[in-house]
């Protein structure tokens, strides 16, 4: 592998997170959990991890390197342009189908090779696991055990298949999934790109005070509700949020248009000096599905989410403020 090895390595691009730091060229950071601002931070020790793309996260290898490669390439594709995308949109120029293309691909670089993305595909991959291994167990417990020992050149004793026994049964064992499906999963962006690209999309042109904050989650994602029981929520149906500078936001939802009609599906939404309440709205939605962090180039727009989060806490501690959760909680549930 070479002394040149990339060891710290992001999950989410600096070149992204770049457009959200201040004149002394570093992001202003809120904790999530605690609810409280730390010191501002680089971009280079931010939303990453020593070989976040190894076959095992933290353990140097070929795989990881590989990646990095990879990701630099689409990276430098989609830097070299989203100078002159932001400049279309805030000045109100026409946006080309290649400009729309080329934020699509990185909206679904950043949501699938994130934290959040591993996470679903580990607890996927480590309940489909679990279940085949009970299954096959009860179907044929001693087999397993034969074949294992055939296979490996051992010998399991009587005790120790018991323990194993109970085990299975009582499912007391853990699955640990390493980061290879997750790695797969790569290979999957420019086709996800691609439903990003053709979702009907909302641009917001923050020219109020307040501006748009990213996290360490930059694609948000809500459901809709089921239409019945058999009808599942695909792609196309949910909706998406991305932070795209702390001046553009896009809200990505179902194209209601026909799939022949031409033209690139996309409006955009300036928000003056008083849609500072619809810039809060949107940076509360990112924080909901934060990991741990949200970055700004403003500190003031984390203080404001700061107050409107201790605003909401004396509300939901009121007889009207419960009712209005609990409805809320059960909308969740749906």
């Amino acid at each position: 592998m070479g002394n040149s090895m990339t060891k710290n390595q992001h999950f989410v691009p600096q070149f992204y997170l770049r457009r959200f730091t201040n004149q002394q060229n570093l992001v202003e950071v809120l904790d999530r959990n605690s609810m409280t601002c730390e010191r501002p931070r680089g971009t280079r020790r931010i939303c990453s991890a020593e070989f976040f793309y190894g076959v095992e996260t933290g353990i140097p290898d070929e795989a990881s390197q590989k990646v990095e490669e990879w990701f630099q390439k689409r990276e430098d594709f989609i830097g070299n342009n989203l100078d002159s995308i932001v400049e279309k949109i805030l000045n109100d120029k026409q946006i080309e189908a290649l400009d729309k293309w080329t934020i699509a691909l990185l909206m679904s670089m950043l949501w699938i090779r994130g934290q959040e993305m591993r996470k679903q595909i580990h607890r996927i991959e480590k309940e489909a696991t679990e279940w085949m291994i009970q299954t096959e167990y009860s179907i044929r417990p001693d087999t397993l055990f034969d074949e294992y020992e055939k296979k490996r050149g051992v010998t399991i004793s009587a005790e120790l298949r018991m323990k194993f026994q109970e085990m299975i049964a009582s499912k007391e064992f853990e699955i640990q999934p390493n980061n290879w499906m997750h790695l797969q999963n790569l290979e999957n962006i420019n086709g996800f790109a691609n439903l990003f690209y053709h979702q009907y999309w909302t641009v917001y042109i923050s020219k109020a005070s307040r501006k748009f904050v990213t996290t360490d989650n930059p694609l948000a994602t809500r459901f809709p509700k089921a239409k019945g029981l058999l009808q599942g929520k695909s792609f196309l149906e949910r909706a998406h949020y991305f932070p795209f500078t702390p001046d553009i936001f896009i809200l990505a939802t179902e194209s209601h248009d026909a799939p022949d009609k031409p033209g690139i599906r996309l409006k955009r939404k300036t928000l003056f000096g008083g849609g500072e309440s619809e810039v809060l709205e949107l940076n509360i939605i990112m924080a909901r599905q934060a990991h741990q962090y949200l970055y700004a180039k403003n500190k003031k727009d984390l203080e404001d989410m700061i107050a409107e989060h201790k605003r909401q806490q004396e509300f939901c501690a009121t007889p009207e403020g419960k009712i209005v959760k609990a409805q809320l909680d059960a909308e969740r549930q749906d």
